[in-house]
């Protein structure tokens, strides 16, 4: 867990930093696939202020099963399953842009549907796209990717 934070502070504070600069923007997009999808949503959740749009390609977003049972604040801070539950403002991500992306042969689906029960429970608004024709590869992401964009456009 101290390598992970240490990485989100990279990202935080290095990476945003230079992309808000270089784009001369407020805020940044961030965007993965697989695992890579649940380190953008741990981001765009624990950072709202600073990420104005979150996609989602066939995300993984239970860290749980990498630490044996084991659970502290670390864990749990980096949970969005858990932390979003208790949410007492969940108003703060109503200006971001979230798009949870899966299909009928991503592996990974039942996490996306469970991550949007937990965005409806809290009223945050999102988009759920169970397109049928994405699996969870990259093959499927790349055409994913360009997709959601073109929408945002």
């Amino acid at each position: 867990m101290r390598t992970h934070n240490a990485f989100e502070k990279v990202i935080v504070r290095d990476v945003f930093d230079l992309a808000r600069r270089e784009c001369s923007a407020h805020q940044v997009a961030v965007c993965g696939g697989s695992l890579g999808a649940y380190h953008a949503a741990n981001i765009a959740f624990r950072h709202p202020d600073a990420v104005s749009h979150f996609i989602s390609l066939s995300g993984s977003f239970d860290i749980s099963s990498f630490f044996d049972g084991y659970q502290d604040d670390n864990i749990y801070f980096n949970s969005p399953y858990q932390y979003l539950q208790n949410m007492p403002d969940p108003w703060k991500y109503n200006h971001t842009t979230i798009i949870i992306g899966t299909g009928e042969w991503d592996n990974t689906r039942h996490e996306s549907y469970r991550l949007s029960e937990v965005l409806n429970s809290k009223g945050i608004k999102h988009w759920l796209d169970d397109g049928k024709w994405r699996g969870h590869d990259w093959n499927y992401w790349q055409d994913m990717l360009p997709y959601y964009l073109s929408i945002l456009v």
